[in-house]
């Protein structure tokens, strides 16, 4: 490391992003970046990200608290960012405890045993018993949140926003129960709610039944509403589309998405709303009560 950034790590303007998949890690780190400050990227094992290898990183695998809190306390660390979508591990084997992952571990096991909301919003207490605020990401870059209205596109039509009130409430009601955050609704009906895999896999499963025939080739109200979690902690895991959700939207041969204005991140915008315009899909923001004018 060169003076300038051992500098910058006394004085405390190193921000720890902690890395999962997709680019909100990289738009992040480049942001820092620009504000004069050094990121560093704490990737998680089994949740590849390789872009990361262009800045100061680590990665490490579940269990290695003891390990990481030392390599921000060395960086004097004293603002983080959870950022990028995690799978969490199902087997044993896939964790490597030091000993202050082993201490932390009846806390972290229970968390681990709920919803994602649950766990991130008690990691954010972990990093603070080490004196490390968390942050959410729109805090540090803010023209990741959505507007309200339509920002690409064309306004959906009547058919096509009930299409969303249907989802919107089938996704707060996945949202109470920690499970997810986004729906898929066609006529009326939801075919789709996202899961532990994510949007993407959510997505593709869609794809796959209108491939297979089980839904209608021709329906015009097919849409992706993403929300926030009820009581969610907007320090972590907001919702967030980018260019592979508008891929994955136009393969499952849906009109649009609606996002949670203020409340969702829109990713590699310039790129996301010209895929969206190009294909031909609308992006709305969408207000609490979501009414649309």
């Amino acid at each position: 490391m060169g003076n300038k950034s051992e500098k910058l790590h006394r004085e405390g303007d190193c921000i720890a992003i902690i890395a999962g998949r997709g680019d909100l890690p990289l738009e992040i780190a480049n942001a820092v970046i620009e504000q004069g400050k050094n990121p560093f990227l704490v990737g998680i094992e089994g949740n590849p990200n390789s872009s990361i290898v262009a800045f100061d990183h680590v990665v490490l695998r579940w269990g290695q608290l003891g390990n990481m809190f030392k390599l921000l306390q060395e960086r004097n660390t004293k603002t983080a960012v959870f950022a990028g979508g995690v799978t969490r591990p199902t087997k044993l084997r896939e964790f490597k405890f030091d000993w202050e992952g082993i201490c932390a571990l009846p806390k972290v096991a229970g968390l681990m045993l709920k919803g994602d909301n649950t766990l991130l919003s008690g990691l954010t207490g972990i990093f603070a018993t080490r004196g490390i605020e968390v942050v959410g990401a729109h805090s540090l870059l803010p023209s990741l949140l959505a507007e309200s209205g339509v920002i690409a596109g064309k306004k959906p039509d009547k058919h096509q926003r009930l299409s969303i009130e249907t989802a919107f409430a089938a996704c707060k009601r996945l949202g109470a129960a920690d499970i997810g955050q986004a729906a898929v609704v066609e006529r009326g009906i939801v075919i789709a709610e996202e899961d532990r895999w994510g949007t993407d896999e959510m997505l593709a499963k869609v794809a796959k039944m209108r491939k297979n025939g089980k839904l209608s080739d021709s329906a015009e109200d097919g849409v992706l509403v993403k929300t926030m979690k009820p009581g969610q902690d907007m320090r972590v895991d907001l919702p967030a589309i980018g260019p592979k959700t508008i891929q994955r939207l136009v393969e499952a041969g849906l009109k649009g998405v609606a996002v949670e204005a203020g409340r969702s991140l829109i990713l590699s915008r310039a790129i996301t709303l010209e895929a969206a315009t190009t294909a031909g899909v609308f992006i709305f923001g969408l207000e609490k009560n979501t009414e649309i004018d």
